[in-house]
Order: structure tokens, then C-alpha cells, then sequence
């Protein structure tokens, strides 16, 4: 009786190895830094150069201090702020029956030769002191520091101004002040006028509008951060704020972990006073990006610090997005803006830092000099935001000058 052999049922390996080589190969050709060097692409990516918002044009400077000519305040003054933007009429995308006007920067009628408008803008320059002021004032925001040694000041000083809030005289003591910080300090500063970002805000009115005024920081932030791309920190101070001691290093005093550490407020409840939402316990000083104060009521945006990563800088992005800037319900623009962040993004949460007020925001008052959050003698800086009247707020700017400088007589 003849023998048959079973037939094998072993299939061959081989065609099962090949499928997961190719997703191998596949994935770190895709997705991995190695794939990326074994297997090089043909053509390298080209992305646009970084622009400020109102420009694809930039301008390089050496100077680690950018701030606009002081002396033009008043020009820019007689020639008002709906001279200073393009007024555009569209039609609304999704309602053509519907009219929208667009601020827009003088810049959009720029030449496109670069060399074209320079010429241009140096005849109109040479004719009249307003055309000057309004090309001064129109390109403030193309400067961008390029140091000469490549090296980047660690901390750059940003501060906004209005020339319709105050006098020239009080608008170079505020620009003085940083400047003398920042020489001090070595450090950098970035100084805009608040018009300056009437595009991103889109409406005339708003400058007059307390809380929606507030939304230049921000905006200044990130013309401060593209004017200084190499630096690490961004420390914002409103013109309503006096640095009262140029001795001072922000990064041994508050930036380094070691010293923000011991003053972070650990399960600080983000909406006082006992909101649920708490800052966390283990936080480490080495992982912040976003130091903020907070008033008695609320947190504050009149001085905060940004760290200039990918985080910090997407922090900034969102809290700046138009959606934020134009919702009904952020009673206090940005200082509400940035409080619903942090408590619905816990992420940001844990990348931030509420410190005491009175380590870069202790306020100017009138009495009860010994409440936590007033100035006291020898305290770094001092702000008056809550101080409305311009000419009280020229009067607190002079007097903390003078205190500055030893010529103030005790209140």
C-alpha cells in the first residue's frame, strides 16, 4: 500500500518579513529624524521670510533699543488716527447685502520695489514734516534687530504709548525710563505707538474703550517678539507703569527657576476669590512660559512676562486671536481672555506662574501704603492702570520720576 506524506502546511515567512519592511522604511521615511537622513528628500522646503503684520518688507538695525521718534507725537497727533490707516470698504463673504469697513496700514500702498519707495518716501520726507511723521509712523513696525556679534539680549523690555494719552514731555520720561532699564541691564526694549495696531484691532473706537484698549499689549508682544527673535524673555510693562530700580536683573530676580520657584502661588485659584480652578502644586520653575500677577479681583495684563518658545509664542497667538478680541462676554479684554485660558486649557495652566503682586506690579495709591499689593519703598516697579483721568495719570508719571531721581517731596 503506497505512503503518502502529508502535505506541508509551513508557509513561507518571506512575503510577511517585506510587508513589514516597507511600513518600517515607510514610517521613518515619514516620521522619524533618522528616516530623514537615510533617506534625504530632493528638494528642500522654502518658507517666506518672517514679516511683521502690516508688511512682507523688513528693516535691520543694530540698536538693541527700537522705539518710535518721541518727537513726532505731536505731528502724529494733528494728523489723527483715521489718517494714520486705510479705511476699506468690502463686502461681508457670507452677507454680500452687507458692508464691512477694514483698517488697514499705510504699507499696503507701498511699492514693491523696495528701492522704489524708499526714493519716494525720501522726496515726501524732505516736503512735509507730517508725511515724515506718517512714514516714520507706518514703518516702525519693519525694524528688526540683527546684532552684530549674533549674540541676542536675553530679556527684552516691551511697552506701548499713546500720543493721545499723554503729553511729549511725560511720553520721554516713560521711553527714558525703559531705556535706562534696559542699558542697565543690559537688555533689550521694543517700544510702539498703540496706534500702531489699529489693523489688528479694526475699529477706530477702541483705543477710547478701557478694556478693549488693553488688546495692544498683546498685539505689541508679538511685534516685540518678531523684532527680537533670538531673545529668550518678553516682559510686557504698560506706559502706565515706572521701573523704579535699574539694579534690579530680571533673570536672577525672578526668570531663573531657583528664584521663581520660592515665589510661585501654588493652588491659587485662577478666578478670585475661591474659584475652582487652581494653579497646580507641582509645578516646576523650570517649565513656565507665562508669568502673570493678579489684582484683589482678577488676573492682570498691565505687566506679565512671556517666555519666547513654541509654547509661549502659540500662548500668545491664541490669546490674540480676533475671535477673543471681539467676544461680548470678556469683560475685561484680555485679563478675562487670558483667565478663561487657564482654566480651560490646563496645559497652559501648567506652563504658568502667578506671582506675588508686588515682585513687577506694585500699585500706586493714594493711602493704606501697607496693603500687599501697594508700592512700598524700594519696591521694583510701580503702576497706577486704575488711574483713568490723564491728567492725574501725568501727574502720578511725574511724581514717580521725580521719587526716581530723589527730587520728589514725601505726600
Amino acid at each position: 500500500m503506497p505512503t503518502f506524506k502529508p502535505r506541508s502546511r509551513t508557509r513561507s515567512k518571506w512575503p510577511l518579513l517585506a510587508v513589514v519592511a516597507v511600513a518600517v522604511i515607510w514610517y521613518f521615511q515619514l516620521h522619524h529624524a533618522v528616516g530623514q537622513r537615510l533617506f534625504p528628500r530632493t528638494q528642500n522646503r522654502v518658507y517666506p521670510q518672517a514679516h511683521p503684520l502690516t508688511s512682507t518688507t523688513n528693516k535691520y538695525t543694530s540698536s538693541r533699543y527700537i522705539y518710535p521718534p518721541i518727537e513726532d507725537a505731536a505731528l502724529l497727533k494733528e494728523l489723527g488716527s483715521e489718517n494714520l490707516v486705510v479705511q476699506a470698504k468690502v463686502r461681508d463673504a457670507e452677507f454680500i447685502e452687507f458692508e464691512r469697513t477694514l483698517l488697514l496700514s499705510h504699507n499696503v500702498n507701498d511699492d514693491p520695489d523696495v528701492k522704489a519707495q524708499m526714493e519716494k518716501e525720501k522726496e515726501e520726507n524732505e516736503s512735509s514734516d507730517l508725511l515724515r511723521a506718517k512714514n516714520n509712523f507706518k514703518n516702525h513696525d519693519k525694524w528688526v534687530h540683527r546684532p552684530s556679534n549674533g549674540e541676542y539680549p536675553e530679556v527684552v523690555v516691551v511697552t506701548a504709548i499713546d500720543f493721545d494719552q499723554y503729553s511729549m514731555d511725560s511720553l520721554i520720561k516713560i521711553v527714558q525710563n525703559r531705556v535706562d532699564y534696559a542699558h542697565a541691564q543690559s537688555y533689550g526694549l521694543y517700544v510702539s505707538w498703540y496706534q500702531t495696531f489699529l489693523p489688528r484691532l479694526n475699529a477706530l473706537t477702541y483705543l477710547s474703550d478701557r478694556q478693549k484698549r488693553k488688546w495692544v499689549r498683546i498685539y505689541c508682544l508679538q511685534a516685540a517678539m518678531h523684532a527680537f527673535p533670538g531673545s529668550k524673555w518678553f516682559w510686557y510693562l504698560d506706559e502706565q507703569g515706572f521701573i523704579m530700580d535699574d539694579t534690579v536683573d530680571m533673570a536672577s530676580y525672578m526668570l531663573n527657576p531657583q528664584s521663581l520657584e520660592p515665589i510661585m502661588k501654588r493652588e491659587q485659584p485662577i478666578m478670585l476669590p475661591s474659584g475652582v480652578i487652581k494653579t497646580y502644586k507641582n509645578t516646576k520653575g523650570s517649565s513656565v512660559n507665562l508669568i502673570v500677577t493678579q489684582s484683589k479681583e482678577k488676573i492682570e495684563t498691565h505687566s506679565f512676562v512671556v517666555q519666547n518658545n513654541p509654547l509661549g509664542r502659540s500662548v500668545v497667538q491664541q490669546w490674540g486671536d480676533p475671535l477673543y478680541l471681539n467676544y461680548q462676554n470678556f469683560p475685561a479684554g484680555p485679563d478675562s481672555a487670558l483667565t478663561h485660558i487657564l482654566q480651560w486649557h490646563p496645559f497652559v495652566l501648567s506652563k504658568s506662574a502667578i506671582v506675588p503682586t508686588r515682585t513687577i506690579s506694585s500699585s500706586h495709591v493714594d493711602s493704606n501704603p501697607d496693603d500687599t499689593q501697594n508700592y512700598h519703598e524700594g519696591d521694583f516697579v510701580v503702576q497706577w492702570a486704575d488711574i483713568e483721568d490723564r491728567a492725574k495719570s501725568e501727574q502720578v508719571l511725574n511724581f514717580y520720576a521725580k521719587k526716581k531721581a530723589g527730587e520728589a517731596t514725601p505726600k
